[in-house]
């Protein structure tokens, strides 16, 4: 297989996707395109075009919502939408909100395509085609778990002509979070973990394994213990899941948390359990421009935030996370961040995949572009231990020795030595370590706003944010996203409390 996954089939992609299931959806059969290995394998690779989006998709739309959280902020507070995203001022008519609608229903009809492919036609064996069956399954799991956290409940469908949605209505009410999660995400998942192969069938790793599906099922879990459902007997659930994939899965920690975030170390599989790849001709990035201040000749889009940043742990990831200190592209004097735009840090993290050398980015010089290399991380190795700490924790209100040894793995590193090791707390203290500790290793991962949400520590992290001045609403009215208004007004829905 090729180092980047292939760009989609055409016919494979879902192009009015905004006016949801407005036209019956078509399906590749054998009638249509000869049923092969090779077939299964480029529709399968479609999904993730169509998960991205374009150039400003995916990335770059989650990125603008999740301003919400504590660790990012807008670089620029004449740029109206990003503040009202930060602020959690989000309009009705957020021009984030349908791109990702769109991109995550997309992908949804096109697995429901693929799944309906290798069902229907047996002309490829079960060997073969098993693995293009998970990897649908996994990312229509993935899509509708977006889904569930953005937006709450949503319409819901596993057929591949869109037809009706899990229980035959053709009028595509929205479903509960609960339905979605018990009849489409479990299970999936659950199938995806039998059907996946243990080692991706991507060398770049792009394509999810068993241990990609079991990581994001006990993340699943997670969440479905927490906010809005409360199943906290899903602790134990998740508990169990993740400690499969510490027991039984290959990956580990790399040595230094730096590596993951160069050039060099995108592809590296031993931490990295699922991650989407960039090129400048496959799905890139903007990463590059966005991430640089206006001092440094780019668009200032996002920055740290500064309240985050001084409560972050004078540690390895600290240095290598934050720009403190830049040149200033007009006077050429060296600036500290409390002197720059935001009056906040910018961000270092994606500053080293290359592609856009004209803005002043670490890595490839050899390219000029506003848009970069690298990788949208999914899920790390990093996550299944502090996931697995803190489910442990949560299911028997006790800390193990296995839990102290998860969250230590990941200090050991941050700190570079083992002198900063936990031992002796509480299940409360060792919770609250756990949830700091997991905000830290995934700053600007697009997980704080996730992580907050469904521990409903949202008041606690960004209603006390001085450096945000946040709408809060204690009937958690803040924690779903507009429906895009197009769709509430082509199905007659009622939009999400607050819009």
């Amino acid at each position: 297989m090729k180092r980047y996954i292939l760009i989609a089939l055409s016919l494979l992609m879902f192009t009015s996707c905004v006016d949801l299931l407005q036209e019956p959806q078509s399906a590749l059969t054998d009638q249509t395109l000869p049923v092969t290995e090779q077939t299964l394998e480029s529709s399968v690779n479609g999904l993730y075009k169509s998960w991205w989006g374009e150039n400003y998709g995916f990335n770059c739309r989650l990125a603008s919502l999740l301003l919400a959280g504590d660790d990012m902020i807008s670089g620029d507070a004449a740029k109206t939408r990003l503040v009202l995203d930060d602020q959690m001022r989000v309009p009705a008519d957020n021009l984030d909100v349908a791109p990702l609608w769109k991109h995550f229903y997309a992908t949804i009809f096109n697995a429901n395509n693929v799944i309906s492919l290798i069902k229907t036609n047996p002309s490829v064996s079960v060997d073969e085609s098993n693995k293009y069956l998970g990897e649908a399954r996994f990312m229509r799991a993935l899509m509708y778990f977006y889904i569930a956290r953005l937006w709450g409940d949503a319409p819901a469908t596993t057929d591949n002509n869109a037809a009706g949605d899990i229980d035959g209505d053709e009028t595509m009410p929205r479903k509960s979070v609960k339905d979605i999660y018990e009849r489409i995400i479990v299970p999936d998942l659950k199938e995806a973990a039998l059907l996946l192969p243990a080692v991706s069938r991507d060398e770049a790793g792009q394509a999810p394994t068993k241990w990609a599906a079991l990581t994001m099922l006990g993340d699943v879990y997670m969440h479905m213990a927490g906010w809005p459902l409360h199943q906290t007997d899903k602790y134990a659930e998740a508990e169990k899941v993740l400690k499969q994939v510490i027991d039984e899965g290959p990956h580990r920690l790399v040595k230094e948390y730096k590596t993951l975030w160069l050039r060099s170390g995108c592809y590296d599989k031993t931490e990295h359990i699922f991650a989407l790849h960039h090129s400048l001709s496959y799905l890139p990035s903007q990463y590059a421009i966005s991430y640089l201040g206006y001092e440094e000749n780019g668009w200032s889009d996002y920055a740290a935030d500064p309240v985050f940043f001084q409560n972050f742990p004078n540690d390895t990831r600290k240095e290598f996370c934050f720009i403190t200190k830049t040149i200033d592209k007009t006077t050429k004097k060296e600036i500290v961040w409390q002197n720059f735009g935001p009056k906040a840090p910018y961000i270092r993290k994606y500053r080293n995949f290359g592609g856009c050398s004209t803005y002043g980015i670490e890595g490839d010089n050899t390219k000029n572009s506003s848009l970069s290399e690298g990788i949208t991380p999914i899920y790390r190795y990093a996550d299944v231990l502090l996931l697995y700490a803190e489910a442990s924790v949560k299911a028997t209100g006790k800390v193990s020795t296995l839990a102290y040894d998860c969250i230590n793995q990941v200090r050991d590193r941050a700190f570079g030595d083992t002198n900063h090791r936990l031992s002796g707390l509480d299940a409360a203290e060792f919770e609250k370590a756990v949830f700091d500790e997991y905000g830290w290793e995934n700053c600007f991962e697009f997980k704080r706003w996730f992580q907050l949400v469904r521990t409903e520590m949202v008041d606690e992290m960004v209603g006390k944010n001085t450096a945000v001045d946040a709408r809060l609403n204690v009937n958690k009215q803040n924690y779903l996203f507009p429906v895009p208004v197009r769709q509430c007004q082509l199905r007659g829905w009622t939009n999400n409390p607050g819009y």
